[in-house]
């Protein structure tokens, strides 16, 4: 089967197991439901729509809220908006689905809730763990009411991101001046390896890399990196990445709206999220090994153990100024630091892409 019609087909699965797509598809809500008060949201993304990744992510996660809520909450997506946190606090939408990666520049301590660089990350469950049972939701709950945002667990890319490049490169001094895609404190950790970090949407990254604007780039799993293209452009591994556990994607919810939202409202919602959270884990160990089996010897970069130590000991340094950034950073860190202590042992070493 064609990897396009076997994502097509196993979305469409994963969307008839919620048992919501009829209740999406009818934009027309029945008498009984406006007599309840129905909801219809705004739900902003910065993913163009698309076959796999996120924006499949996003449209089951609206057609749960549907089908839990008996359609009374709709979530009506919006793609391609460059900032979701902005588009709430602006009132140009009432929920985003995004990583908290995209707005370190209102809090840099956010990147704890999206994943760290480096060997300072958890894996997908332990960052679920730490966040529902370690305190990570309070300290969440207190930076992002800051912003007026409520925050939810929402997806996750996988236990291993992929970064994948347009050139066999042989040793450390040929990255000093490369530009690369990264996201979150990954950037700073790129910047201490010499290369440059660069911003842009991730609709417009296999273009970069086909005209040879970008030596490499980094966005998730093995369905995201095949949705945006980059696996077609991209013929070389790092065998290694910089955000090695991957990355959480999360739903922001405007403060306003959560207070108004009674108890059984915010329980789907809350609810919806968190089973949309496994299922994206479970989507993308099914696919990986489909959609990007291990690359030949040739196609890893030589200097994969080098850089793998450089990425370890910058991304050190780089979390560590970033949780001695203020007293909230210095909160949350001291709660991560010692959850990710508490789980360490039985914690395996993030493998290599």
């Amino acid at each position: 089967m064609d990897r396009r019609e076997f994502l097509k087909s196993t979305g469409a699965a994963a969307a008839v197991a919620t048992t919501a797509t009829a209740i999406a598809a009818d934009t027309t809500p029945a008498a009984p439901a406006v007599a309840k008060g129905l909801q219809q949201l705004r739900l902003a993304m910065p993913w163009a729509d698309g076959v796999a990744g996120p924006a499949d992510q996003a449209r089951r996660l609206a057609q749960r809220v549907a089908s839990m809520s008996g359609g009374k909450i709709r979530l009506m997506p919006s793609f391609g908006v460059a900032s979701g946190l902005a588009a709430v606090r602006a009132g140009d939408a009432d929920l985003y689905f995004a990583s908290a990666h995209d707005n370190l520049d209102t809090h840099r301590g956010l990147a704890f809730f999206a994943g760290l660089p480096g060997d300072r990350g958890l894996n997908p469950h332990h960052l679920q763990s730490w966040i529902a049972l370690g305190g990570g939701q309070a300290l969440w709950d207190e930076l992002s009411g800051d912003l007026g945002i409520k925050p939810l667990l929402a997806a996750h890319t996988g236990s291993r991101s992929l970064m994948l490049a347009t050139e066999r490169i042989a040793t450390m001094s040929a990255l000093t001046g490369r530009k690369a895609y990264v996201e979150g404190l990954a950037r700073d950790v790129a910047r201490g390896l010499g290369l440059e970090p660069v911003s842009m949407a991730p609709a417009e990254l296999a273009g970069a890399m086909q005209r040879g604007d970008l030596l490499a780039a980094e966005c998730g799993g093995a369905i995201t990196s095949y949705a945006l293209g980059v696996h077609a452009v991209a013929p070389y591994a790092t065998g290694t990445s910089i955000n090695r556990n991957g990355t959480a994607l999360s739903l922001g919810i405007a403060r306003t709206l959560w207070d108004r939202l009674g108890e059984s409202d915010q329980a789907v919602i809350a609810a919806a999220a968190a089973a949309e959270f496994q299922l994206s884990l479970a989507e993308e160990e099914a696919h990986r090994p489909m959609l990007y089996p291990e690359p030949a010897p040739e196609r890893i970069w030589p200097l994969a153990a080098e850089l793998s130590h450089a990425i370890r000991r910058v991304a050190d340094a780089v979390v560590a100024h970033a949780g001695g950034a203020d007293a909230q950073s210095r909160r949350i860190n001291d709660s991560y630091a010692a959850f990710r202590a508490s789980v360490q042992g039985s914690a395996a070493p993030a493998p290599v892409a």
